[in-house]
């Protein structure tokens, strides 16, 4: 078997998703009974609490989710530099949500380190704005027209500006996956579990945020998550993750995996040659590669669990099951490619937790990867 060196970079398994998304599930970890997160919604992240009636309406009508709310946590997300076109940009949103039927309990402003930026936002003064969104010429449709219409004078637009500044708050962290750690240790039991597990808890939940956050913007509404259902998928997450059964959920990985079939690594990798040589067409091709990669990445996580055995078990039954039904395809002169592949994802693996497992397995067995127990479709 290929010798392993466990990774020791932690949380490496969060790399890759945006950063609005991760502050949104660094927020998401801090929720509490009665309260609620929504991504683009009145801002980028909004926290809110909700009322009694609130809370019963909220299952029955979707739309009672957008209203109604005793308070809000309006959070502007930036993972760029900020200059004075952007913090105006920012404030005249703001000014709009203040003036609102929204009650806003706190404005934050949420960046990373990495672009230095300086808390500007309230850099100008209230008459400095007020005499640059009297003078813009921009259309009605325009967010600083708006603005314009809606503040007849400086002082009332002062009044809004003090009032939004009070509740301002600038932040900028170094590292946003450091900060989910911290929010995770008491939902995800870090103290009572193995440090990989606890890991993998972590790329599930983000997993799972992020494909139902995309498939709210594929859908064209906001994503709303209320606790109860935060802490549904908690629990939900670690009844899959444990130390006795490891088991990611397939149908979200399969949601953020894309397969390009004109990639040089992919179209000159040995698994796509043999799945080539099986004559599956393209959208079967690309199934079977996300088996591979699904079985590849849970392998990688077999291994950093010094579960080692168990990834054994599962090649060693996937290559007899390959030598088995090569054996009767050949002895009943049906033996080509496509018979090898299907006959050998017939037979039953128990080490495997479900079929997406096996399937995968059989597919990279066909790699180069594959050192020991390496299988052929199309013998070369």
């Amino acid at each position: 078997m290929t010798t392993y060196t466990t990774d020791q970079s932690g949380i490496h398994s969060l790399s890759g998703f945006s950063f609005q998304i991760r502050v949104f599930v660094n927020y998401m970890l801090s929720l509490k009974e009665g309260m609620q997160i929504e991504f683009e919604t009145i801002d980028d992240v909004n926290i809110s609490k909700i009322g009694p009636k609130e809370i019963d309406d909220f299952e029955d009508n979707y739309l009672n989710k957008l209203v109604s709310k005793s308070s809000n946590t309006a959070i502007q997300v930036k993972r760029t530099t900020i200059n004075e076109s952007s913090a105006e940009k920012i404030l005249i949103n703001w000014v709009l949500l203040e003036s609102s039927e929204n009650k806003i309990s706190e404005y934050v402003l949420f960046t990373h380190d990495e672009y230095d930026n300086d808390d500007i936002v309230f850099k100008r003064t209230a008459k400095e704005y007020y005499e640059l969104i009297q003078a813009s010429m921009k259309g009605p449709r325009a967010h600083i027209t708006k603005v314009k219409e809606l503040c007849n004078s400086l002082q009332e637009f002062e009044l809004i500006y003090n009032s939004i500044c009070e509740k301002y708050k600038f932040i900028s962290v170094r590292n946003i996956d450091e900060k989910i750690d911290e929010n995770c240790c008491d939902h995800f039991r870090k103290a009572a579990v193995n440090s990989v597990i606890y890991y993998q808890r972590i790329g599930q939940l983000i997993q799972h945020i992020t494909v139902k956050i995309m498939e709210s913007i594929n859908n064209k509404q906001p994503f709303i998550l209320s606790y109860a259902d935060f802490i549904t998928s908690v629990e939900e997450i670690c009844s899959r993750l444990n130390d006795h059964v490891m088991q990611p959920l397939y149908s979200e990985f399969k949601k953020l995996q894309s397969i390009d079939l004109g990639d040089h690594r992919i179209s000159h990798s040995r698994q796509y040659k043999q799945l080539m040589a099986c004559g599956l067409p393209q959208n079967l091709i690309k199934d079977h590669l996300i088996f591979n990669e699904y079985y590849r990445q849970l392998r990688l996580n077999y291994m950093e669990a010094n579960k080692v055995g168990k990834v054994g078990d599962i090649e060693e039954t996937t290559f007899e099951n390959f030598e088995n039904a090569k054996f009767s395809l050949v002895r009943n002169k049906k033996d080509e490619p496509y018979n090898r592949l299907e006959e050998t994802k017939k037979l039953p693996n128990s080490h495997a937790d479900n079929e997406q497992i096996r399937y995968g397995s059989c597919i990279y067995l066909t790699s180069d990867e594959s050192e020991d127990h390496q299988i052929s479709w199309e013998d070369e």
